[in-house]
Formats: C-alpha cells, structure tokens, sequence
C-alpha cells in the first residue's frame, strides 16, 4: 500500500496551470514568522534574506495574507 502525503501536501500544478500564490514584500517584511505556521503546505521559510515563498509549493490559500502584522504578503497570478 502506498502511503498517503503528509497533511498540508499539496501537489505542484500541472504545467501551464495559472493559479494564485502568496509573494513577500522585503521591503515590509519584519521576519517575525507568525505566517509560517498558518502556511498548510509549509510553503513559508525563511532564508538569510527574510521570509520566501515556494511558488512551486503555495497552494493559494491565503491563510498568510490577513495575518501578516505588517501586510508584507500579497496574492499574485501564477502559471501559465
């Protein structure tokens, strides 16, 4: 039997697809974090530059967005 991803898993978009991913602001991001764990695919990590987001990973769910004490993210187009 094959085992099941891990919860939060989400799977890339087919080649092409357009879709909506979170983008963050260097300019306004504190790196305080507090975005990375409401991030369900874990899609949120931090670098030496601040806070990144996975492109690949974000399944657009925004659940970064309102939280964001500073509003350092924000939802782009992707894809396609």
């Amino acid at each position: 039997m094959t085992p099941l991803p891990p919860l939060g898993y989400a799977a890339p978009m087919p080649h092409g697809a357009r879709h909506r991913i979170a983008v963050v602001d260097s300019e306004l991001c504190d790196a305080c974090g507090l975005c990375m764990p409401l991030c369900p695919p874990a899609a949120i990590h931090m670098t030496r530059r601040g806070l990144a987001v996975d492109p690949v990973t974000c399944t657009g769910c925004e659940k970064c967005i309102a939280p964001c004490p500073v509003r350092a993210l924000a939802m782009i187009d992707a894809g396609g």
